[in-house]
Parts: structure tokens; C-alpha cells; sequence
């Protein structure tokens, strides 16, 4: 589940970054987590699972966990994400994206008590300086280098905000492991805060700049469509399916794949370069994961 979610998620990447030169980032986060809602309600219908009443016992601390997870990181992270992407682009996305696993690893052994070790601090240390590698000599980008750093850094932040998200569910997931009705529940539950934030910043947004207008170019939409469909529908949910199934720290170096499918994927779709330098830099932050996730 978890290598699906990573295909899942890379190829709407990719179309996210197509749709989001002409949708607003508050926008794209406000309709993929309406779509995504949609079709988990009617998911849960057709499989037999209540929309309403789950139907088994969760405590308000498990509330309170899956509701800030989806704040944190569905209303917010997404959306920071979404504008990081706007200006850095997926392949250097990909790169940036290989902090995830780090990240998982510390919430983890911050929240859930897991140890880190030596070996997961150099790994840390080689994605951070895979980083710094690929970004010393970048060629043919679109923006500046203030710009390009400061898109890095939004990246960083809401990959952070992703990480800990599902690290502060995974006692939640942990009680219904294998459950496949009831970690659906949970997805499309957690799109309930996923829609009120985006869609409360949506409206102040909009007092100031049309975010509408966009949806009407009909060239859009099936980008919009796809990235929708692969990000908050199924992408989410085998992410929340797989971190169910197995330790936040397998889930989450398997997640990391995404890395070389968004490679690809840019590549394919967007023509951006396939570059010695990023290549190289990717190979250097996926050893570091691989050292992150064996420490």
C-alpha cells in the first residue's frame, strides 16, 4: 500500500504542478479535498461502512488527534506545498521530498517513543547535503536563487507538517490495523477539517483576487481531475492504509520511492531536465533514507 501510495502521489505531483501555473494553491487544496471527500463517501457507501456513526469506540483523544492531523496537515501543509511547488518546480520537489523520511523518524521518536541511532543522523546529515548539492548549481530554472531557496525552504516545511500529521494519527491507526473499512473512515473523515480550512482561507482570499476564474478554462480539468483523483483519493488513502500496516518508519522510507517516480514523471509530463546533477543528488538522499530507515 505504502509503494502504491508513492506512485499515487508522484503523479500528482506532476499534475498538480500543471494545474497550479493557473489554479491558486488555496484553490487546488479547496477542490482536490471536495473531490476526495466525494469519492471516500461514496467508497464507504458501496463497501457498507456509516458515513455518520463509525459504528466502533473512538475516544475524544482520538478525535482531537485526527482532527489537528487533518488541520496540520491537509488544511495547511497541503496548501504550503501546493505554493512551494508553484515556484520550485516537481523535480526539485522530489529531491526536497526526501526529508519526509527523516522527518517520520524524529516525530516518531518524539511522539511514539521510537529510538534514532547514529546511523539515522548521517543519513539526515547526506539528504541534507544532497540538498545543498543540487541546489549549488542549478541551470535553467525559472525563478532566482532567493526565490528558488525560498521555495526549498516552504517545501521543507510543509513535508514537516506531513511527517508529523501522520506520526500524531498513528495511535488512532495502530487500534484498527488491517481494517481496511475503518482506516477509509479515517481518510475521509480527516477531509472533513481538510475542507473547513481550506475553504475558510478560500473566502477571505477571495476578497481581494478572482481564484474562480481559473476553473473555467476547460483545458484544466483534466489535470485537475487526475491530480484530485490520485492525491486526496487514492494517494491518501493507501498512505493512511499502508502507515496502518507496518511501523511509521517502514511505511514511510517506502513512501520515498515517490522521489524517483516524480523524477520520472517531470520528466515525462513537464520536460524538466533529467540532469547528472540531480540524479546524482537523488541517489545521495535516497542512500540517506536507506541509512535513516536501517539505523
Amino acid at each position: 500500500m505504502s509503494l502504491s501510495s508513492a506512485i499515487f502521489w508522484a503523479l500528482a505531483v506532476v499534475m498538480m504542478k500543471k494545474v497550479g501555473e493557473k489554479v491558486h494553491p488555496v484553490a487546488l487544496n479547496l477542490f482536490k479535498n471536495t473531490l476526495g471527500a466525494i469519492l471516500i463517501g461514496i467508497t464507504l457507501i458501496i463497501i457498507g461502512e456509516p458515513l455518520i456513526n463509525p459504528g466502533f469506540v473512538i475516544t475524544r483523544e482520538d478525535y482531537i488527534r485526527l482532527i489537528a492531523s487533518a488541520i496540520i496537515g491537509m488544511g495547511l501543509a497541503d496548501i504550503i506545498f501546493l505554493h512551494s511547488l508553484n515556484i520550485i518546480g516537481a523535480g526539485i520537489s522530489a529531491l526536497v521530498d526526501t526529508v519526509y523520511s527523516p522527518f517520520v523518524i524524529l516525530f516518531a521518536y518524539l511522539l511514539l517513543g521510537e529510538q534514532l541511532s547514529a546511523i539515522q543522523f548521517l543519513g539526515g546529515g547526506l539528504i541534507i547535503g544532497a540538498i545543498l548539492f543540487a541546489s549549488a548549481k542549478l541551470q535553467h530554472i525559472p525563478v532566482d536563487r532567493g526565490r528558488l531557496k525560498y521555495g526549498i525552504i516552504l517545501s521543507i516545511i510543509a513535508i514537516a507538517m506531513m511527517a508529523f500529521a501522520i506520526v500524531l494519527m498513528k495511535p488512532v491507526l495502530n487500534k484498527f490495523q488491517g481494517d481496511v473499512g475503518k482506516q477509509l473512515w479515517f481518510a475521509g473523515f480527516r477531509l472533513i477539517p481538510g475542507f473547513i480550512v481550506p475553504l475558510l482561507i478560500f473566502t477571505y482570499k477571495s476578497r481581494s483576487r478572482d481564484l474562480i476564474s481559473p476553473f473555467k478554462d476547460k483545458k484544466i480539468w483534466p489535470y485537475l481531475l487526475i491530480a484530485a483523483f490520485f492525491s486526496t483519493y487514492l494517494g491518501m488513502s493507501s498512505w493512511i492504509i499502508g502507515m496502518s500496516l507496518t511501523k511509521a518508519s517502514t511505511a514511510s522510507i517506502l513512501n520515498q520511492t515517490a522521489t524517483i517516480f516524480i523524477l520520472i514523471f517531470a520528466y515525462i509530463f513537464l520536460d524538466e531536465p533529467f540532469t547528472k546533477r540531480r540524479v546524482i543528488a537523488i541517489l545521495i538522499a535516497m542512500a540517506g533514507a536507506y541509512l535513516v530507515f536501517i539505523g
